[in-house]
């Protein structure tokens, strides 16, 4: 118990210093940043729309759906203490991201856009670091494979499950370069802090999850 706690522990620290090292740097790899813009924006028309369809799956509006649609099932077989964990994780790392947003107001590579929630704006404007999607995506993937860890039996389904889950997370990393809305160390900054604050809350919310039908 003791050793898993520790590697919890590590790879938060891990996570969280390559996430002070991308804010700090960010400035420096601009050249970088707009390199690597130039050659994932050259695409083709089809492999744009795809794009297009994997930024939405990071949309705060299908990311709200799915954690309602996770949380209900796990809430409906009483598994109550990682629908909580759930909550805590999407709508907490959703309040990081905007607060990281707000501190570091880092301007996105094309016109400077709004918040909007299934349609309608806030007026409150949209910054690129760390990438909203990015982060709300990782965040969600994190604990899906988390579940699929101690729910899977089968070690193919479980290796399957591991692998569908890490390609739509890069899939939909890059479609954020692709369709021009982040620099990709907006989206580097994001999966180190969202692993961060995954690793944070697991361990925060390990005596609760000790004592439901999940044990980490």
């Amino acid at each position: 118990m003791k050793a898993i706690r520790n590697k919890y522990v590590l790879t938060a620290v891990i996570s969280f210093l390559l996430f002070l090292i991308v804010t700090l740097l960010r400035n420096d790899l601009q050249v970088l940043d707009e390199f690597l813009i130039s050659r994932l924006t050259d695409i083709p028309p089809g492999l744009l729309s795809a794009m297009q369809i994997f930024t939405y799956a990071g949309s705060g509006e299908f990311i709200l759906i799915i954690t309602v649609l996770i949380g209900a099932g796990l809430a409906l077989k009483k598994n109550y203490y990682n629908a909580v964990m759930l909550g805590v994780l999407v709508f907490g790392g959703i309040i990081l991201n905007y607060a990281l947003k707000v501190l570091f107001q880092r301007e996105r590579p094309g016109e400077m856009s709004v918040i909007e929630v299934f349609g309608y704006s806030l007026e409150l404007a949209s910054y690129s670091f760390p990438s909203g999607h990015t982060m709300r995506t990782t965040i969600l993937i994190l604990f899906l494979i988390f579940l699929t860890h101690h729910l899977s039996k089968v070690p193919i389904t479980r290796m399957s499950l591991y692998l569908l889950f890490t390609l739509i997370l890069i899939a939909v990393a890059i479609s954020r370069i692709t369709t021009g809305a982040h620099y990709p160390t907006d989206i580097a900054g994001a999966v180190f802090i969202s692993t961060t604050w995954f690793c944070v809350c697991l361990m925060g919310c390990r005596s609760l999850i000790v004592k439901g039908s999940i044990k980490a």
